[in-house]
């Protein structure tokens, strides 16, 4: 079921029947728009993250992938699991169109999303591993 609320998407899923979590709402998941589900779930990866599930609705002409931290065991049902996760959604066909963009919140008219949070031992130290795979930084402060 999906509920508006004060201007903001809210989706509220079921939780599983055998979930041990107590009945009040935990937070599940954060859906991004992407472009190219490769690249994508390359790059979450390489965050320390990792697939859990993924779906094609082709008859809808899209996908879904659920990206969980490392530490989530595999097989884990996603409705039963406490810790949240990533959806990345990708529209089929935008990976080949050259002028297709998601907006990241941050442009000039557009501002809302603001970023998606990790926690690591050493910020300076995860900043240097992620400098030779050329994704680039919006802010470094040093």
């Amino acid at each position: 079921m999906c509920v508006l609320l004060l201007s903001q998407r809210v989706e509220l899923v079921k939780r599983g029947d055998n979930a041990n979590i107590p009945n009040e709402y935990n937070f599940s998941q954060t859906m991004l728009r992407i472009k190219d589900p490769k690249k994508s779930i390359e790059f979450y990866s390489k965050l320390g993250m990792k697939l859990l599930r993924e779906s094609h609705h082709d008859d809808a002409k899209f996908s879904l992938y659920f990206m969980g931290s490392s530490n989530v065991p595999d097989g884990t049902d996603m409705k039963t699991m406490f810790a949240p996760v990533l959806e990345l959604t990708h529209n089929h066909g935008t990976e080949d169109d050259e002028s297709f963009q998601y907006y990241n919140g941050n442009e000039e008219g557009r501002q809302g999303f603001g970023h998606i949070g990790f926690l690591v031992d050493d910020v300076y130290a995860a900043c240097d591993a992620l400098r030779p795979m050329h994704y680039g930084f919006r802010k470094v402060r040093w």
